[in-house]
């Protein structure tokens, strides 16, 4: 699931998504994914770390696996919690966002993030 308020970021998120055959689900209104995290399991949620505030924890109440890969235009520390997330520092490469993804949906341990910048 994807909650994004840039339209450019979302719409390149989901082609991402998509080419790796992932069913995607797309929002720019954060208050929605609590309605879908009722109904459907959601494997990762992609979503700015200024995003309403809560609304990852919130939602972990209900599934406490959730992954979370945030997106951030600074280095700034995810807030405590459950860290089943990771970090990508804006602007990104398709590449580090790729790396992103599949860190989110594949890994067996926390990380604390992943890419940053321009590198592929």
């Amino acid at each position: 699931m994807i909650v994004e308020e840039s339209a450019a970021v979302q719409e390149l998120v989901e082609q991402a998504l998509r080419a790796s055959g992932d069913h995607v689900l797309v929002t720019q209104n954060p208050l929605e994914v609590l309605d879908v995290a009722h109904r459907v399991r959601i494997d990762l949620l992609v979503i700015d770390i200024d995003s309403e505030p809560g609304l990852v924890e919130e939602i972990r109440e209900s599934q406490p696996d959730l992954r979370v890969l945030y997106l951030s235009d600074s280095p700034v520390e995810q807030q405590a919690g459950p860290n089943r997330s990771l970090l990508l520092l804006t602007p990104f490469s398709l590449g580090a966002l790729r790396a992103g993804i599949a860190a989110g949906l594949d890994r067996s341990e926390p990380e604390p993030s992943v890419g940053a910048g321009t590198e592929q």
